[in-house]
């Protein structure tokens, strides 16, 4: 018995680096594959490989090698909880037919796809923080806060929406679209003889408008902004109004025709106040350029001085990188 537990403890080192024998030839090349006699070694592997897809494989262990050195533990403490939620996301939606999509992906098993989401969320971080600490100027988050920053806005509006449907022609749509203009330049019409202007527009609103979900509450939408997620052309006719001024002709959107009472404007924050959001929102934009993530993880293996030494390997890369500059 004591042998045998002696025998496994000598086997653990082994099994730990997967017990493999690796063959040498007479030269001290290893051998990598043998069949009928035939020995391929490392350097024939190697030599195939660096003409296929050699540049992809060493792209990738560097990228991991940067990843591991900028990694706070923060930002691997975010990357594990991101990729364990999307983990547990595809896990419910996907129920039965679960097997079938880690292999239809090429997983493995569960930790071979949580390994991958982990990694894929690490590098993101990684190269979130090269454009935060390398990339973006001071003078870009000036002109981003200076053109796109703006106090909270609380408004009342009211919404006039064409009654069109699928069925109808476009003319019949045409002359929807028409009568509804119509109605909105009519109250604007008869608000601007009020004498009261705030309240009359709250009881009109609450009369006339088509949006359900503010008509209540007199057309009340509180501290709003460019980033309110508001529909296009709605936010820029806000921002024109004075404080107790109303839009004097219907602003159109996709919804219809609106009418826009300014309630109040807030101060713009200062700066510092909101450098964080300024800078994410240029890293946002910054990540919406085409083949971004090429361009970007090109200049951070820069920074990390990358030589390549392999001929083949770098003229590939070169002309690879050569079309995303």
């Amino acid at each position: 018995m004591k042998k045998r537990y002696l025998l496994l403890l000598l086997c653990l080192p082994l099994l730990v680096t997967g017990c493999k024998y690796e063959p040498k030839l007479v030269d001290g090349k290893e051998v990598v594959v043998e069949l009928n006699g035939k020995q391929f070694t490392a350097e024939e592997f190697f030599e195939e490989l660096k003409n296929t897809n050699g540049t992809g494989v060493l792209v990738n262990l560097v990228n991991n090698y940067i990843t591991e050195q900028e990694l706070t533990d923060e930002m691997r403490k975010e990357a594990e909880e991101q990729a364990k939620a999307e983990y547990e996301s595809y896990k419910a939606y996907y129920g039965n037919d679960w097997n079938n999509f880690l292999a239809y992906y090429g997983f493995r098993n569960d930790n071979d796809l949580l390994d991958n989401l982990e990694s894929n969320y690490k590098q993101s971080l990684v190269l979130e923080k090269y454009l935060k600490t390398d990339v973006i100027k001071d003078e870009e988050i000036q002109e981003e806060y200076d053109k796109n920053i703006y106090g909270e806005a609380t408004i009342r509006h009211i919404l006039i929406k064409p009654e069109v449907n699928d069925d109808m022609s476009t003319a019949e749509k045409d002359d929807a679209k028409a009568k509804a203009l119509e109605e909105a330049a009519e109250i604007i019409k008869q608000l601007q003889a009020s004498t009261d202007l705030e309240n009359d527009f709250i009881n009109l609103a609450k009369e006339k408008s088509d949006d359900t979900g503010t008509a209540s509450e007199g057309g009340l939408l509180e501290n709003i902004t460019n980033e309110s997620n508001l529909v296009a052309g709605f936010w820029e006719a806000v921002e024109k109004l004075n404080v107790g001024e109303m839009t004097t002709e219907p602003v159109e959107t996709e919804f219809g025709y609106h009418i826009i009472y300014k309630v109040s404007q807030k101060d713009k924050p200062a700066l510092d106040e909101v450098k964080d959001k300024v800078i994410d929102n240029l890293v946002d934009e910054l990540l919406t350029e085409d083949n971004a993530s090429m361009i970007y993880w090109a200049g951070l293996r820069e920074k990390y001085n990358m030589v390549i030494y392999d001929e083949v390997i770098k003229d590939s890369y070169d002309s690879t990188m050569k079309l995303y500059k």
